[in-house]
């Protein structure tokens, strides 16, 4: 049961003060919230094309618990246009309301049986207050578009080494320093071509170059000698010539290559084209990295002031104390936090068939 809930509370965001703070009726909600009920958005001003008053008019009661019209209204429309599309006909209302008269039977059986105190479901309770606090000082205030052409340009011309790209190959290498053996090696390669492993396996085995051979020869993307950058790998003149000249990826070199560390087979192990995008092209990219940006900086400053205000202390004497169970149990849940903006909740809710 206290698992159910937990999901109850995961998919029902907007009822969770429902399910564990329960709900009497007008009078008692009246006191509850210091003397005004609680109301729904269509009761507050008519939406969903309800006047006010038809927004009050009471659905369903639940013992003390009240859905209004417009509490059905705002529930039935925070459904996906899909998921809305299924409730034309009054028999399939009729099945939304079943569903939502469920999650409160389930909740008020919940808390009647003292979950609402558990310490699992606080803590979903929790995540799901930070949820609506991310969105609305957020998620809601920093706006995508506030992202100014300015800034993007901005962006754009400093990072351009992420839009330009020279075209690129990757090739792995067998570095011998001795000719002859080199020879020999190369014959045996060629002879099986076609056979990926032998050539890693060659590589590790009998290549020189201990930058290399233990990830089989392999020299990762580089461009040609004339267009290298400095995040690239190291890769002599001579092996970067040659692994552009060849043309599929897989072929081999069928010379060795002499560079200044000895003699070289080639292969051809990957190629990349040149990138070279506009700024129109990436003008949305750039304009989502910064809002998120933007975002998680607020979010940063937001959070230090908060610890500043609540004078934490921490104990790293009792913190040396913890002590840590490395088994894995199947189903094990993650570790628990404050879930990043714009994460929302598990699809569904109390709407849904199957769903409280």
């Amino acid at each position: 049961m206290l698992r159910q809930i937990s999901a109850i509370l995961a998919l029902s965001g907007a009822l969770v003060g429902a399910a564990f703070i329960g709900c009497g009726d007008d009078e008692e909600k009246e006191k509850r919230d210091g003397g005004s009920a609680r109301r729904s958005p269509a009761e507050e001003d008519g939406g969903g094309g309800l006047s006010p008053e038809d927004a009050r008019k009471v659905l369903a009661k639940i013992d003390g618990t009240t859905i209004t019209l417009g509490e059905f209204s705002d529930r039935i429309n925070q459904q996906s246009p899909y998921l809305r599309s299924r409730y034309n006909s009054p028999e399939r209302r009729r099945e939304f309301l079943d569903n939502l008269i469920r999650f409160e039977l389930l909740a008020q059986e919940a808390e009647r049986r003292g979950y609402g105190n558990d310490a699992e479901v606080q803590r979903t309770l929790k995540q799901v207050m930070i949820q609506r606090l991310m969105k609305q000082d957020f998620e809601d205030r920093t706006k995508v578009e506030d992202v100014s052409e300015t800034d993007m340009r901005k962006y754009y011309d400093e990072h351009r080494d992420e839009y330009h790209k020279p075209e690129q190959v990757r090739a792995s290498v067998i570095l011998v320093k001795d000719r002859a053996k080199a020879d020999r090696l190369l014959r045996d390669i060629l002879a099986k071509s076609g056979d990926a492993r032998f050539f890693r396996q060659t590589a590790q085995e009998s290549s020189e170059d201990a930058e290399t051979k233990t990830r089989g020869g392999d020299l990762r993307y580089f461009s040609r000698p004339n267009e290298r950058r400095d995040d690239e790998p190291p890769v002599a003149a001579e092996v970067a010539s040659s692994a552009f000249g060849l043309k599929n990826v897989g072929d081999v070199h069928s010379e060795l290559v002499k560079s200044g560390a000895g003699w070289n087979i080639v292969k051809l192990t990957g190629k990349r084209k040149a990138l070279d995008r506009t700024f129109d092209e990436v003008r949305r990219t750039i304009q989502n990295r910064l809002w998120r940006e933007r975002r998680q900086t607020e979010i940063e400053r937001f959070v230090d002031d908060l610890r500043k205000q609540a004078n934490v202390r921490i104990h790293e004497d009792v913190l040396g104390q913890v002590r840590l169970d490395t088994s894995m149990p199947t189903g094990a849940e993650g570790a628990p936090g404050m879930p990043a903006p714009g994460q929302g909740s598990a699809p569904g809710g109390p709407g849904e068939p199957g769903h409280p």
